[in-house]
């Protein structure tokens, strides 16, 4: 019989740890993966669609539920939680097993085994219809738009819109601009979040660069130059983009070119 595939998400080695080792005894169950952050799971969920996870519920920048929110795939989920009277109250309403910590290894596989007759008996869909009525729940409570900004590397800019996280494609992001009290973030479409060019800057790989005090481009959209005097320039970027180079950075601009020219 095909061992269920597993997957397990939690911030705290020991935690994670002692979570592998109990599932190494489960003959039933395969373990896949081993995530400690919410980017790192987001990204392997996506790609290894489990058919069981192991969530733990507080960690820090991006949560167990907001993971929930932002993948399209929903595997069966037992959620792993420290004591939270308004995360317990939710999976009691909505019937999701939970192991509350510290467990017992009895109230694990007690667990264990009923989310394995879940899936043997082909009834994952009343988890999973359980699982998208939390989450709806959720959109009602949580909708803060802002930059994660994690120590996990990866190509993408990850950002929370709506509740949900959002992972942007560094090579596609063309120009972000200051916006009041937010940030706009030109891609293949448009992002508002509350940031700073000067906070969203040190998340930004090299090929970014601050041209004026309210833009930021990505050097690889980059055209020419116009200049309009009074020492300051246009930047023309690919699809008809003009941005203002103003005279305070232009210096740093030049000299980034130059430095690329020799490469």
């Amino acid at each position: 019989m095909k061992k269920i595939e597993t997957l397990i998400v939690d911030d705290e080695k020991k935690s994670r740890d002692g979570l592998v080792h109990l599932l190494l005894a489960e003959k039933n169950i395969e373990l896949i993966d081993v995530c400690k952050n919410g980017l790192e799971a987001i990204e392997s969920i996506e790609k290894n669609r489990p058919a069981l996870l192991l969530l733990d519920i507080q960690m820090p920048g991006i949560s167990g539920f907001d993971i929930l929110k932002s993948i399209s795939y929903k595997p069966v989920t037992i959620f792993i939680t420290a004591y939270d009277q308004y995360a317990l109250k939710a999976f009691e309403v909505h019937a999701l097993d939970y192991l509350l910590k510290p467990f017992t290894d009895t109230r694990f596989k007690e667990a264990m085994t009923n989310a394995i007759d879940l899936i043997r008996n082909n009834q994952e869909k009343q988890s999973i219809d359980a699982l998208k009525r939390l989450i709806d729940t959720l959109e009602q409570t949580t909708n803060s738009n802002e930059t994660i900004h994690s120590s996990y590397k990866t190509n993408r800019l990850v950002i929370r819109v709506d509740g949900r996280i959002e992972l942007i494609d560094f090579e596609k992001i063309i120009w972000i601009e200051a916006y009041d009290y937010y940030i706009k973030i030109h891609a293949s479409k448009t992002f508002i979040i509350k940031d700073s060019l000067k906070s969203i800057n040190q998340s930004l790989p090299d090929f970014f660069l601050r041209v004026h005090k309210s833009s930021i481009i990505n050097l690889k959209y980059l055209q020419n130059l116009e200049p309009i005097g009074h020492s300051e320039m246009i930047a023309n970027l690919n699809g008809n983009l003009k941005i203002k180079v103003s005279r305070s950075y232009k210096d740093e601009l030049m000299r980034r070119l130059s430095e690329n020219l020799s490469k």
